[in-house]
């Protein structure tokens, strides 16, 4: 993420990866006002329908990421443009987003944690690009990781070519599939990890055909496949090993050391339990699901004002990451404690 410019209460901003894109849908708010180019479908005197391009500006009432189509879709109403004569004020309009597009948000007040996720999208895109390619001796899997979680981006069968077949052209043609999945992945570094010796024979594979593609490997054992293999590597720290950590790793691991938390009185949720912990002072950190923060607003941007005000760290936890499951949990709203309270 670019921030081109910031002038009182407008940012101007430009996507140029698929998560600052999922970022921004993170940080428009339902009547924030949000301005970009777009097209407009107008019936000429012909009778013909055109489309032209005009300059908006709409009051935000619907946000979606699209992440198959990297777009971010901003429905809203318009408040106004230009050509004046093509715009027209009042009407329902969509903004569709793409990379490298320029974008300007208008808030009535930028709170802190959203300012702070403008300057972790504008780092993300130095982090390195990591894949995890899970296999045992039945199947390979490909993960990308994402800042908002991880996506499969293909599955290999391996029954039948495994470490008990004897044919050796099965074997070197499921290989050849698992190396061209992981060849059309844009990645930086990909972790290989499983269980047993078949990541290695696959390893010894790579290295014969391609000896410079093979440098990006990682080895890790682990004792999980599919999605869990995946969390597995993220609380044995191996991603942040290879670069700053990201924040689905970081959001996974919050999400362990709240479960612990509550356990041993070290952690609070609920609206009211984590204003009390503020009160006291005794907030380390304050977690917030992403979904619970847009439907209760009000609410719980009072609670991360009084945050700020102490020091506490604040960290918008994303629903697509599948972890956050365990935030919905305990309400959607919890706190890690610096000290345990009665």
């Amino acid at each position: 993420m670019l921030t081109i410019s910031r002038f009182e209460n407008k940012i101007k901003l430009k996507p140029q990866i698929a998560e600052d894109l999922w970022h921004l849908e993170k940080i428009i708010n339902p009547n924030d006002l949000v301005s970009a180019s777009t097209h407009r479908k107008f019936v000429a005197d012909s009778g013909n329908a055109e489309r032209k391009r005009v300059f908006i500006t709409v009051e935000a009432e619907k946000i979606e990421f699209h992440k198959g189509f990297e777009k971010l879709r901003i429905l809203g109403v318009i408040k106004s443009g230009t050509p004046e004569d093509l715009v027209q004020v009042g009407e329902h309009h969509s903004l569709d987003i793409g990379l490298n597009e320029l974008i300007s948000i208008t808030k009535e007040k930028w709170m802190k944690y959203d300012l702070d996720r403008i300057k972790e999208a504008e780092a993300s895109a130095e982090k390195p690009k990591i894949t995890a390619l899970i296999m045992d001796e039945r199947e390979a899997e490909l993960f990308i990781i994402k800042e908002y979680g991880i996506d499969s981006a293909g599955k290999i069968n391996l029954r039948g070519a495994g470490k008990y077949s004897d044919d050796k052209d099965l074997k070197e043609k499921a290989f050849q599939q698992i190396l061209d999945l992981a060849q059309k992945a844009v990645t930086d570094k990909i972790v290989l990890a499983g269980s047993g010796f078949e990541k290695e024979n696959f390893f010894n594979f790579v290295k014969d055909k391609d000896a410079k593609f093979a440098k990006k490997f990682i080895l890790q054992n682990i004792g999980n496949v599919g999605k869990q293999g995946v969390y597995e590597l993220v609380n044995k720290d191996v991603f942040s090993k290879i670069t700053k950590e990201s924040r689905f790793a970081e959001e996974t691991k919050l999400m362990e050391e709240l479960v612990k938390g509550i356990m041993s009185k070290k952690a609070t949720y609920g609206l009211n339990k984590v204003e009390e912990a503020l009160d006291f002072g005794a907030v380390d950190i304050l977690l917030v699901l992403d979904s619970y923060l847009f439907e209760n607003k009000v609410e719980v941007d009072y609670l991360l004002s009084k945050a700020e005000k102490i020091g506490a760290k604040v960290k918008v936890i994303s629903h697509e990451n599948e972890v956050s499951e365990k935030l919905k949990a305990f309400s959607g709203i919890a706190a890690l404690l610096r000290f345990k309270i009665e």
